[in-house]
């Protein structure tokens, strides 16, 4: 081989590495970053925002451990009163020794006093920023979500970020919160003309930080004729509980237009995901046929999924959902035998029936009351129109509250427990 021929080839092995040689020149290690979980969003005194982040602590590494480690803080809290959320960092950054960055949030926390008054000009800057991702989850919060964040004080986890994922999976949660309630569903909905956004509900509980809940109170008296409640008619920040995180996340928050419209009860959000043909199972709790003071609570799931029909006269618009549910009794405080094919058709039928009343009043609230579409009927009822200006022409917002919807529910027993009959005392037994 020629020298000429040895030295080009050295010559463009040395050209084609140059570059290499610069790809870590803006490197930043992970043990000099400080990665914000949780982002809240509150109003500002001066038409600005307050924006408050939680950022996860990082884990000691080796000996010098002290005894009470398990005291220790996860999550570091502090706000910041800005115009924007670059700005908020970029001053954050004055007084936080380590890079602050996004891309391992888990939580957009919204106000609600500034979710009222409009989250449109917050989120545009949040659909810019490269480092967030559209995976987060959007969280309304009753109150400030300064107020919010600062009671995020896990006792069983010592991760952060696990907690937050935790908590926050909708399959943990049994159908309490909406099941799809990441950014990219919330700014796409409220992007969709008539489309009605929705996000987990969350409140601080300040009365289980000080240890001032209380279950009961000494006026209260319970005898055999007082009616049980259904647990599942609450909203976060009114749970009857004691102990554990002073936060919780249960029910709804729902946007008309880029603005809070109001909240939906967990049972409401099960409803909700069922005509929506997202639920997939849980635990529910429904009036006892034989004793309606009392409850009775059923293994429930979807047999298959909902079904949406929508048709229009007009400008008469008609939406049909096809609902089909089943389930096992696992909890029964009477003595009647629900494995008596008589019986069991009662309780098949109150069931069925609870879930229709139940659904017609979301609908009634949603559509009639706020005006919003949570169930993406505009998406079946675009197709109906010839042209796109036709459907703008359509207004479906100013529709919305003339619409005409009917629920078929049918529902189906399939197991009664492992035991065959009711718990019955031994002397009352024939």
């Amino acid at each position: 081989m020629s020298l000429f021929i040895r030295t080009s080839r050295a010559l463009l092995a040395l050209l084609v590495s140059l570059p290499l040689l610069t790809g870590c020149w803006d490197r930043l290690d992970p043990e000099n970053m400080a990665f914000i979980i949780a982002v809240g969003v509150d109003s500002g005194p001066k038409n600005d925002y307050i924006f408050t982040f939680a950022i996860a602590v990082p884990k000691t590494n080796g000996g010098g451990q002290s005894s009470n480690d398990s005291q220790k803080k996860i999550v570091s809290v502090h706000s910041e009163q800005s115009s924007d959320i670059a700005t908020a960092l970029l001053a954050s950054q004055s007084f936080v020794a380590r890079r602050l960055t996004l891309i391992h949030s888990k939580a957009f926390i919204l106000g609600e006093g500034m979710a009222r008054k409009g989250v449109m000009p917050i989120l545009g800057e949040v659909v810019r920023n490269r480092e967030f991702r559209r995976t987060v989850n959007v969280i309304t919060t009753r109150g400030k979500a300064e107020t919010f964040i600062q009671h995020i004080q896990p006792t069983t986890e010592k991760d952060i970020n696990l907690w937050f994922e935790l908590e926050l999976d909708p399959h943990n949660m049994g159908g309490i919160v909406p099941m799809n309630s990441r950014f990219h569903d919330f700014i796409m909905d409220i992007e969709n003309v008539g489309t009605g956004a929705t996000t987990i509900l969350a409140a601080p509980r300040p009365d289980i930080k000080k240890v001032t809940a209380q279950l009961s109170t000494e006026n209260e008296h319970s005898d055999s004729k007082t009616k049980q409640p259904l647990v599942g008619k609450q909203i976060a920040g009114s749970l009857r509980r004691s102990g554990e995180v002073p936060v919780e996340f249960f029910g709804s928050a729902i946007y008309q237009d880029g603005t809070l419209a109001g909240f939906l009860t967990g049972e409401e959000t099960k409803i909700l995901n069922v005509l929506r043909g997202e639920f997939f199972g849980t635990t529910w709790g429904f009036r006892d046929p034989s004793e309606s003071k009392l409850n009775l609570t059923i293994n429930m799931r979807a047999q298959k999924k909902a079904q949406m029909k929508v048709t229009r006269k007009n400008d008469k618009v008609t939406v049909t959902f096809s609902v089909k549910m089943e389930g096992d009794l696992i909890g029964v405080q009477t003595v009647v035998d629900y494995t008596n094919p008589e019986n069991t058709k009662k309780l098949e039928q109150s069931i069925q029936n609870q879930l229709h009343s139940e659904s017609i009043k979301l609908l009634n609230k949603t559509l009639h009351q706020w005006q919003v579409d949570c169930f993406s009927i505009n998406n079946r009822l675009k197709s109906t129109f010839s042209t796109l200006k036709e459907w703008y022409a359509f207004k479906w917002k100013d529709h919305m509250k003339d619409i005409d919807y009917n629920v078929e529910i049918s529902f189906k027993m399939r197991r009664h427990g492992d035991q065959v009959g009711p718990a019955i005392e031994g002397d009352k037994m024939q």
